[in-house]
């Protein structure tokens, strides 16, 4: 509770650590220190709380500094966003494998990289290469699908 200074999120984050624990019990037999290794769990889940507000509260920023004519529940953003949120997912299910099972566990079950390293029996450095491949090409097919999605504008 100190370093979040809530004790509900603080309940979260330990009963999170807790069941990603306990979901991967058979394959945490290698931990040295069963302390450390949760210390460690407990840190990573408060980074990742402390980051993921920051990205809210950086957004309520942006919208409430966004000019008061742009409607924010306009039919058509929505539809737009829904086609992107379609492109997104079938460019997931092209990745190879191993390299979607990465990037799942990475930004569906937010798991650290060594969390997904002890999961999948890989190396770190293994996982980090399965996700810069998964972005780059997920960045490379949604700018392309970008492109062509608002080409009509150009014209």
């Amino acid at each position: 509770m100190q370093k979040t200074n809530d004790r509900e999120i603080a309940k979260e984050i330990v009963q999170t650590v807790f069941v990603s624990f306990y979901n991967y019990r058979d394959s945490l037999q290698e931990i040295g220190s069963l302390r450390a290794y949760l210390y460690t769990m407990v840190k990573n889940k408060i980074l990742d709380h402390f980051r993921s507000r920051q990205v809210q509260e950086q957004f309520k920023l942006q919208v409430s500094h966004s000019p008061a004519h742009i409607n924010t529940n306009d039919v058509d953003t929505y539809i737009d966003t829904r086609e992107l949120e379609k492109k997104l997912h079938e460019e997931v299910l092209r990745l190879p494998p191993q390299c979607r099972t990465v990037f799942r566990l990475r930004r569906e079950e937010e798991l650290s990289n060594r969390e997904i390293a002890i999961r999948m029996n890989i190396s770190e450095n293994t996982v980090e290469q399965h996700m810069r491949k998964a972005l780059r090409s997920l960045r490379n097919a949604l700018h392309v699908a970008h492109r062509s999605f608002f080409s009509f504008l150009i014209f």
